[in-house]
């Protein structure tokens, strides 16, 4: 039913869409207060010293962000790589471009949940010259993870569970490709975490890029992502690493925090506030 639902929405123009979400903003933020309560934690906690107003308009711009990228999501099902390159532009991306002497270069590219990461994940199947695989989590719905594995796999892009991705990576350790991960979810109970200071809170972040990045040696790089107007975006592509071989694997993840927090502070309002970042505590302060 979920699948249906989303290809109805698809195939609907996306002024359309907006227009829909205009309408549908205020249900979603003022009437069942999707997880309303949670936003304003989050917001409290990362920006204690803006005051309730500033934070409120915050949460304003977010909902509409929030709900204009849903419906962005569902055009993605049947947006057309012209629009695509028109909607997303890019800087930065030379470097994983194919080389003088017509080789591949491989690299990882670490993201957010800020602005479009949909959108983004198509726009680097179409820009990067190796094979690209986007690591990924499985969606509990599983109408919704066919629908979003159709749609980020549209141009090219292999997605891969992160569970299955260091065995992916050794099978093809001969062939230069790219990895592209969002980085900055809530880890598991099972997954090696490394622990921070992130938004002016302890929080921690799995550690999966950077053993990958350790395993496959390949340069570590960080996209930027910032919305310039509803259904525009522009996405920079920030070299961290060139070599990783000589770095720790926490410093590739400090490094990595350290980015997405400059970008959240950019522009607050993109980042994905409902999430439930904060659930855990670190090990001495855990009850």
């Amino acid at each position: 039913m979920t699948y249906w639902f989303y290809r109805t929405m698809a195939i609907l123009p996306l002024s359309l869409k907006y227009a829909i979400a205009g309408v549908f903003v205020f249900f979603v933020q003022h009437i069942i207060r999707y997880r309303r309560s949670t936003v304003d934690s989050n917001l409290a906690k990362a920006f204690p010293d803006e005051s309730l107003r500033w934070r409120q308009n915050i949460r304003s711009k977010f909902y509409r962000q929030f709900v204009d990228t849903a419906m962005e999501t569902f055009h993605g099902w049947r947006i057309s790589e012209s629009e695509l390159r028109e909607r997303m532009t890019l800087s930065g991306w030379e470097a994983l471009a194919v080389e003088s002497s017509g080789e591949l270069p491989p690299g990882i590219i670490l993201t957010a949940h800020h602005a479009n990461w949909e959108w983004l994940m198509q726009r680097a199947s179409l820009e990067v010259a190796a094979p690209l695989d986007a690591v990924y989590k499985p969606l509990h719905d599983k109408g919704a993870d066919r629908f979003a594995l159709e749609t980020r796999g549209r141009w090219g892009g292999t997605l891969v569970t992160m569970k299955a991705a260091p065995r992916h990576v050794l099978k093809h350790r001969r062939h230069p490709r790219v990895l592209a991960l969002l980085a900055d979810q809530s880890p598991g109970k099972r997954e090696s975490v490394h622990w921070t200071t992130f938004m002016n809170q302890p929080t921690g972040f799995f550690m999966g890029p950077a053993t990958l990045a350790k395993l496959t040696g390949h340069p570590v790089y960080f996209a930027r992502s910032f919305r310039t107007q509803q259904g525009r975006y522009h996405v920079t592509l920030e070299l961290l690493f060139d070599d990783p071989a000589n770095i720790t694997e926490a410093d590739i993840v400090e490094r990595y925090v350290r980015c997405v927090e400059e970008t959240i502070k950019a522009q607050p309002e993109s980042y994905l506030w409902s999430n439930r970042r904060w659930k855990r505590s670190p090990p001495d302060t855990a009850n």
